[in-house]
């Protein structure tokens, strides 16, 4: 049987992460970096990628065994999706991405979009778009316990996405949003973020909600301002959402100072994604803004990303 791959554009969330699992608003994009998953039929069940590279692996010298957390939750991921389409038969699956993992890009959510994707075309599901993103989401709150469906519903659809509080979502018109970004590696993963999170939910619950409710007012304007394409106040709204996230404890001394340069050289900008280093986003004005913000980011060690908006979502193909 052919081959088949999918590809995922990976994405970076602009407003209201953290605060979307807790049913506030949240605005997420898809960008020009992505991953892919091939799929084919093999003698035995295989899990290979040349291009994810793990951090804080070791070998266990008794067993002979790699022992890394990030491999062992991608494997997760993956061991969850065959389970989900009751595999039996051996296949390869090959993964491939333009990013690191767990970089606040939802790599992720992209491995588990991929796999559902390229399974359900591989087993002759030919899942929908809505189909994909709503069988992932499942997959990875499995794997997760905690989360919201922004990551796999964005990456599925594609675009400007707005999740609404009632967990209803919104393709905003295609804009070219001037964003520059880049990543920083991470110091904790998204699943001990989120429930770091939930700690300060169930020791302050009126505090926490006064601040969820002030995340989604964020979004909502930003949400306009992106619609009105004036980006000059959404700058001004990136530094302010950063605060937000660092009062909920997610940011880091490193990304903090970034963020207050940034704003001292007239550049809105916010970590985006889980927190604890991972990605950084800048809304730029102009040529000059953005050739600031890069020269910022990486004067600060981050890996500059293609942060362009793309617009068709996950796409799958027989090879």
């Amino acid at each position: 049987m052919n081959s088949v791959v999918a590809k995922v554009p990976l994405k970076l969330t602009l407003f209201g992460e953290h605060a979307v699992v807790y049913k506030r608003p949240a605005l997420a994009f898809t960008t020009s970096e992505s991953l892919t998953v091939k799929v084919k039929e093999s003698s035995k069940f295989l899990l290979k990628s040349d291009s994810l590279r793990f951090t804080g692996a070791s070998v266990d010298l008794d067993s002979l065994t790699l022992e890394s957390p990030e491999a062992g939750r991608l494997v997760e991921y993956v061991v969850a999706t065959l389970k989900h389409f009751h595999v039996k038969r051996p296949l390869e699956v090959e993964i491939q991405s333009t990013v690191e993992p767990s970089v606040g890009m939802g790599t992720s959510a992209a491995v588990v979009v991929g796999m559902v994707a390229a399974l359900s075309h591989y087993l002759g599901f030919n899942f929908s778009k809505d189909e994909i993103a709503r069988t992932s989401y499942e997959i990875e709150l499995e794997v997760q316990g905690l989360g919201s469906k922004m990551d796999t519903f964005t990456e599925t659809i594609g675009g400007i996405i707005y999740f609404r509080r009632d967990g209803t979502y919104e393709v905003l018109p295609e804009r070219k949003i001037p964003i520059v970004a880049g990543y920083m590696p991470r110091t904790t993963t998204t699943k001990q973020l989120l429930h770091k999170v939930k700690s300060l939910m169930e020791r302050e619950p009126k505090l926490f909600n006064d601040l969820m409710e002030l995340m989604g007012n964020v979004t909502e304007r930003a949400k306009d301002l992106i619609v009105k394409e004036d980006y000059e106040n959404l700058s001004l709204l990136a530094p302010f959402s950063h605060g937000l996230l660092s009062a909920l404890g997610v940011t880091n001394s490193s990304i903090d100072e970034f963020v207050s340069r940034a704003k001292e050289l007239g550049v809105g900008c916010k970590v985006s994604g889980g927190g604890a280093g991972g990605s950084l986003l800048c809304v730029t004005k102009d040529p000059y803004s953005s050739l600031q913000a890069k020269s910022l980011l990486l004067s600060f060690g981050a890996k500059i990303v293609d942060s362009n908006p793309t617009f068709t979502g996950v796409y799958t193909s027989f090879i």
